[in-house]
């Protein structure tokens, strides 16, 4: 998955910006140029949403954390370290590397069928609800009016619905550091810091 910046926060893995030099070298660079790196814990970011965002159906992008739906809010959650998703679920399933049930871990995103389903050919194939997983057996979710965004079993969180995919766009094992780009710096993907970093070294 190739990552793409929103806003001022990118996403970046070092070793995909196959640079000669090494990552402190990098690192060195970029904090001369105002590059930041921001620890991000998605998890707890998420958790903080709970009792404090208000659901509703088809919220705008621009409301959250304050006012989110399911996929709004996966997309604001991923937002916080860099990585642009697209707005409906049925899109962000198409992003990522394909995980089972049994292979889940934090940070992963858990599709199901819902109230509707959004499908492009195969209406058995449908997503209408997206979650996001803690690692501790639980989905965090924006799920209704009534509950707003909750911490629910994972069992639970399948419950009835059919499972319609996981996706992971934080590979394991992989470091992914967030980089909070400096104001004079226009940075849309990853390799856009890559010459950067080339660029500073040929001077």
């Amino acid at each position: 998955m190739e990552y793409r910046a929103v806003g001022n926060r990118c996403a970046v893995i070092l070793d995909s910006l196959h640079l000669t030099i090494s990552h402190e070298e990098i690192l060195s660079v970029l904090n001369r140029k105002g590059f930041t790196v921001v620890s991000v814990d998605i998890i707890a970011i998420a958790r903080q949403c709970i009792g404090a965002s208000q659901y509703r159906r088809s919220a705008r992008l621009f409301e959250a954390p304050a006012v989110v739906d399911c996929s709004s809010f996966i997309k604001w959650l991923f937002a916080q370290c860099g990585i642009w998703l697209p707005r409906r679920s049925i899109q962000q399933r198409e992003l990522g590397e394909t995980v089972q049930v049994h292979e889940l871990v934090a940070g992963d995103v858990v599709f199901v069928s819902g109230w509707i389903d959004y499908y492009h050919d195969n209406p058995t194939n449908g997503v209408g609800h997206v979650g996001i997983v803690t690692g501790n057996g639980t989905v965090i979710h924006a799920a209704n009016k009534k509950s707003n965004v909750v911490e629910s079993p994972l069992d639970t969180f399948l419950g009835d619905a059919k499972f319609r995919g996981a996706r992971r766009y934080i590979p394991k094992g992989v470091e992914v550091l967030t980089f909070e780009t400096p104001t004079d710096r226009e940075v849309e993907i990853p390799d856009d810091i890559r010459w950067i970093v080339l660029q500073s070294l040929q001077k």
